[in-house]
Order: C-alpha cells, then sequence, then structure tokens
C-alpha cells in the first residue's frame, strides 16, 4: 500500500497506530519514501555557471551595501557612540600597560660612564647657578679645561674618578638621569593613551557586537548559546525579530535586514558556492537529501543546505536561484502548498477563528486587529461597537484596501508586530518597550484564538508529561523528557511536521510518472518545505499533465474531520527564481501562451 492510500487518518490526539504497531510509521511512510530521496539526488540541479559568477559578485556588491547602511543607520551611530568610553579606556591601558617607574632607571654611579659624569656635573653646575656652563657631553679633556677657571674641588673629584656614591651631587645627578630615561620612555605613551580612539567599522560578523547591540536597544534575546549561556543572535532569530518589526522605515528594520544580508552572505559562500564548486559535475550538482533530518521530521539536506537558501525578500533570493536551472528543452514546474502550517493548526486545534481566515475568506490581520484594538477602532473612527462578527472584519478590510483609511491601515499595520511575537511564544512586554500588552497577549489567547491555546495546554503539555511523547500524525512520535522547556518546539512540531504531505506528494507523483512511463520527460528535483520542485519536458501537453496530477496529490485530505482543506498552486519558469503562475486545471491553450513568455 502506498503512502497516500492511508490517507485521511483521524487526527494525531485521537488515533496513534503505533500504539499497536510500533513500526508502522517507518513501513508505511519512511521506507516508501527512500527511493524518492535516492532518485532526487541522482537526478540533482542543473546548475548556470554565469549566473554563479553573478552571484559572486553580488555578493561584493551587498557586502559594500551592508557596510554603507550600518554606518549610517543612527541606532548603530548610536551603539558606537556607547562604545567610545570603554574603547578609549581599553586603548588607554594597552598603550599604558609597559610604563616603568623611577626603580627601573636606577644605577649606581660609574665614574668612568661619559653619560653619569655628565648628569652629575650638569645637576652640579645647575646648583651652582651656572646654567649657561652645562653641555650635552663632558669628556675628562672638557671637564679639566672648564676646571682651570673653576678650581672647584667636587669637579677636582670627578676628573679623578673618586668613588662619590654617597655624594648629594652625585645621589642628585644620578636621580635626575633615572627620571630622564622614565620620561624618555613614558611620555610617548602617556601621549598615545591620549590620542582620540577611532572605532573600527560594526562587525556585523561579531556575536558580541550583535549581543551588545541589542542589550543597548533592550531587546530581549530569542535564544541562547548551548556552550557559553550567552544571548545567541543567528540568522533565524534575526529573522524572527524582523517579522516582528515590520515598518520598512524603521531604523531597527535596516539594521535587521542589513545583519541578515551579512548572514547569508557567508551562508552563500560556505554553503551554496562552495557546494556549486565542488559538487557540480557536468553541470549538475549531485547534493544530499536526509529524510526527516530535522527535529520536527522535515527533510534535510547539505552540499548544499537548500533549507538555507534566502527568503524571497532577502536580495540574495533571486540571484540564487537564478543559478538553478532547467536543463535544454525543459522547464522548471514547482508547486507550493498555500500556508499549510496555518491550515494544518486549524483543523488539529478546531479555533473558530483560525478557521475563519480560511471558510469566509478573512483577512487575518483585519482579524487580528479587531480583537487586540476593538475599543481603539470604536473610538477613532465610524466602525462602531466591535462585535467581532464575519462582516466586520470584512468591513474593517474593506475600509483600508478599498477605501485607504489610513486610521485603520495604521492600526491594521500596529497589530503585525505582536501577533508575530505571540506567534513564537512572547509575553507581555509592553513594560520593557515591547508591543504585547497583557491586554492583547489575554485577547490572543482567550478570545482571538482560544482553540489553539487549549490545544497546547490541554493536549500538547499533557500527553508529553504523561507520555513522554507527543504524536504528531502518522504513528511519528516526537519524545520528549522537559515539556515545559520545549514547548516551543514541540508546538512547531505539532504543525510542520504535515510537510510531510510533501513528501507523500513527491512518492505518488514518483509512481504516476511510472505508471504512465513519463520517466524521460518527468522528474522530481527537490523538495523544501511545503514545495515540490521537477524539471519537465517543453510540451504544453506534458506540463499539464504534471499540473492535473501534482496539484490533487498535493491538496489530498490527510485528515478524517479535515476542515480546512489545502491548496496549491504551481508555477512553471526556466530557473527557480523567474516563475509564471500557472492555474490549476490550466488548458494547454493557457500553458502554451505561458512558455511564449519564458
Amino acid at each position: 500500500m502506498r503512502p497516500i492510500e492511508l490517507l485521511p487518518m483521524p487526527a494525531p490526539r485521537y488515533y496513534d497506530p503505533s500504539a499497536k504497531d510500533p513500526l508502522f510509521f517507518y513501513n508505511n511512510f519512511v521506507k516508501p519514501m527512500i527511493p524518492d530521496m535516492i532518485q532526487m539526488m541522482d537526478v540533482g540541479l542543473h546548475i548556470d555557471s554565469d549566473a554563479v559568477e553573478d552571484l559572486r559578485t553580488t555578493i561584493d556588491d551587498v557586502l559594500k551595501t551592508v557596510t554603507d547602511r550600518l554606518e549610517k543607520n543612527p541606532l548603530i551611530k548610536e551603539y558606537q557612540n556607547s562604545r567610545l568610553p570603554e574603547a578609549q579606556k581599553a586603548h588607554a591601558e594597552k598603550a599604558t600597560a609597559a610604563l616603568r617607574d623611577i626603580e627601573y632607571y636606577k644605577r649606581p654611579y660609574k665614574p668612568g660612564d661619559i653619560t653619569h659624569r655628565t648628569w652629575v656635573i650638569n645637576t652640579y653646575l645647575i646648583h651652582l647657578g651656572r646654567d649657561d656652563d652645562t653641555r650635552p657631553k663632558w669628556t675628562l679633556k672638557d671637564l679639566k679645561q672648564y676646571n682651570i677657571f673653576l678650581k672647584d674641588a667636587f669637579v677636582k673629584a670627578v676628573i679623578d674618578k673618586r668613588p662619590l656614591k654617597n655624594n648629594g651631587a652625585v645621589v642628585c645627578g644620578m636621580a635626575n638621569l633615572a627620571q630622564y630615561k622614565l620620561e624618555l620612555w613614558n611620555r610617548p605613551r602617556y601621549e598615545k593613551a591620549e590620542e582620540p580612539v577611532t572605532l573600527d567599522e560594526f562587525n556585523p560578523g561579531s556575536s558580541k557586537q550583535k549581543q551588545e547591540f541589542f542589550a543597548l536597544n533592550k531587546i530581549p534575546p530569542k535564544a541562547f548559546s548551548k556552550d557559553t549561556g550567552e544571548a545567541s543572535w543567528g540568522r533565524d532569530q534575526l529573522e524572527e525579530l524582523l517579522a516582528e518589526n515590520p515598518d520598512p522605515l524603521d531604523d531597527l528594520f535596516d539594521v535587521l535586514e542589513a545583519f541578515i544580508d551579512h548572514s547569508y552572505s557567508a551562508i552563500i559562500k560556505n554553503n551554496f558556492l562552495k557546494a556549486f564548486d565542488s559538487f557540480t559535475i557536468d553541470g549538475v550538482l549531485h547534493g544530499n537529501f536526509k529524510l526527516f533530518g530535522a527535529k520536527t521530521f522535515r527533510p534535510t539536506s547539505n552540499n548544499p543546505n537548500l533549507l538555507n537558501a534566502p527568503s524571497s525578500g532577502s536580495i540574495y533570493a533571486k540571484p540564487l536561484k537564478r543559478c538553478l536551472v532547467a536543463p535544454p528543452g525543459m522547464v522548471i514546474y514547482t508547486a507550493d502548498l498555500k500556508a499549510l502550517e496555518d491550515r494544518v493548526m486549524a483543523n488539529l486545534s478546531g479555533d473558530a477563528n483560525k478557521q475563519s481566515v480560511f471558510l469566509d475568506g478573512l483577512d487575518g490581520h483585519s482579524l487580528n486587529a479587531c480583537s487586540y484594538y476593538a475599543a481603539k477602532i470604536e473610538k477613532m473612527t465610524t466602525m462602531g461597537k466591535n462585535t467581532n462578527n464575519v462582516d466586520y472584519v470584512r468591513e474593517f478590510y474593506r475600509r483600508v484596501d478599498e477605501d485607504k483609511n489610513e486610521v485603520l491601515s495604521k492600526i491594521r499595520f500596529d497589530s503585525k508586530a505582536p501577533t508575530f511575537k505571540l506567534a513564537y511564544g512572547g509575553y507581555p512586554d509592553a513594560d520593557k518597550g515591547g508591543v504585547i500588552t497583557q491586554e492583547i497577549f489575554d485577547n490572543y489567547h482567550n478570545v482571538l484564538y482560544p482553540g489553539i491555546t487549549k490545544y497546547r495546554e490541554k493536549y500538547v503539555l499533557p500527553s508529553t508529561r504523561t507520555k513522554g511523547f507527543i504524536h504528531l500524525g502518522l504513528g511519528c512520535r516526537m519524545y520528549c523528557a522537559d515539556a515545559g522547556s520545549s514547548i516551543r518546539t514541540l508546538n512547531n512540531a505539532t504543525a510542520q511536521f504535515w510537510s510531510i504531505l510533501t513528501l507523500i506528494a513527491v512518492n505518488e507523483l514518483n509512481h504516476q510518472i511510472r505508471e504512465d512511463r513519463m520517466e524521460d520527460v518527468v522528474q522530481v528535483i527537490s523538495t523544501i518545505y511545503d514545495s515540490i520542485y521537477t524539471q519537465v519536458v517543453r510540451d504544453p501537453e506534458i506540463i499539464k499533465w504534471v499540473n492535473d496530477t501534482i496539484i490533487p496529490i498535493m491538496c489530498v485530505q490527510y485528515l478524517e474531520d479535515e476542515v480546512i482543506h489545502n491548496e496549491a498552486i504551481g508555477d512553471i519558469g526556466l530557473n527557480w527564481a523567474d516563475l509564471h503562475q500557472v492555474k490549476n486545471n490550466a488548458s494547454v491553450t493557457d500553458i502554451a501562451e505561458i512558455l511564449k513568455d519564458l
């Protein structure tokens, strides 16, 4: 039996086939998918070498813009200024680290040493008020000639090289010599310590500087290093924070984008370009896939790691995707499940509002805004009292979208930041300068999406605590020893696990390809999260076959009591970046028209 033939199944909390058959998930889903992974690796990804070189150039250009953007950003300037006192102190400490004290230069008087003689005689002459008679160097010959007229007993003793170590004039002269040498050594170090520090440019690759930057701006960490326990600001945390601060006019938005662009530059170099250079054979890159390699049971890959591909908003997204191309005479066909995680959670939790977003076609941000800011909307607009019904939310969005109401548009925009934070498990933070008030927090969990909160509190946590695992679906279990500290991972996994639907679709598509003997004209080349990539002969009828076959497979009903069904849409193009949408059930004529534009 093929994996797709086991669908639909009861929701995970109601039925776990592994209770009776511990190998159910492996035998029925993992094992059948192993050949699909091997086949994708064998087919490989065709690479455009010219696009690869363009990507190298893009990296250099982007890094230059990152430096320029950060240098001009007010928040970075503020951070750099905050570093100055400590940097000046560190500079001074380094400059004066080799200072010496007077004891270092104190030496016993040597009658035959010309330097000792000179300092002793000059000190003595100054004491006598004969400052003008001092010389840079007193040879014995010069001193004898000078003393013919002076006839000084002390000078005669110096000329005769008598031992005078306890003589006051000698002691004073040697002290002056030591002080002179001390100042000669210490003065440039003190002067260097006073020089103003010029800070190096902000280094977005420095973990320490990023930690200090976010601490200065009172932005709490989203993750901590397992090794040091210090705040960790990797790309995932930066992208999460960017999603919470989506205003492109905000200074923090610009900093985060620059940080992410810099992060991706390293990923592009060390992951993609390295793989393109090392593992491309005759224009085809043969990387690796690891079935269910992630904690959430998504597949992973390396050489390159396709999961590290820049998001669509990144400056690297298109230059990278243009490196991945269709072979001559073929096109790329890709299909993507729309909002899979939200649809899964709507089904699993049964939350009415989450389902309403899909069933009633509501705009999610408008729904959130109407819940968070009901009193503000009633007070500032003619909307009236928030009744939290479908018509109210639709009217709110109509005024934003059609009437361009600036007040409501601002309220809708303001709802995005707390929503992103709450979706990632955020807590009230308004007292710390954040955007989640206690009222918004309570509304989100108890009024807006109570079903999701209940699913977490009544199923995910209790099941894990009592059984030591959570059943994600299809007999797949995630084991966990500490549900409380791992709740975020557990909660994410309950939805992200269902990207297995793309793997089931790959398996079934390969079956259909074999059944219809299409192996030479259609090949699956990759799957990334909720997307499937294929290469297809540039023939409208074959492309139609793929489009008509893959979409229903991806949208197959997977839960018996499924309320929100999946939706998918296809795209075609000559590379992964420049794609044209193919509507579901598109005709041969429709597809032929798209091909004309490629």
